[in-house]
């Protein structure tokens, strides 16, 4: 995504599959190829925190 609009291009349908890395080598291609400087993106993951041993999350101060 880049310009005034956006040009909408986005990467390979496998994006799922790659990694951050060929993400960024995909971003690379793109500018070099249109010229382009900016690229919109969007990252999301999930986080899980076990407490250690002994611990009851349960009583953690501030939980929602």
């Amino acid at each position: 995504m880049s310009g005034t609009p956006p040009c909408g291009a986005e990467p390979p349908d496998t994006a799922r599959e790659l990694t951050p890395g060929d993400v960024h080598a995909w971003a690379e291609y793109h500018f070099r190829r249109t010229g382009h400087r900016r690229y919109a993106r969007a990252v999301c993951d999930t986080v899980q925190w076990d407490p250690p041993p002994g611990i009851d999350p349960q009583t953690i101060e501030g939980r929602l």
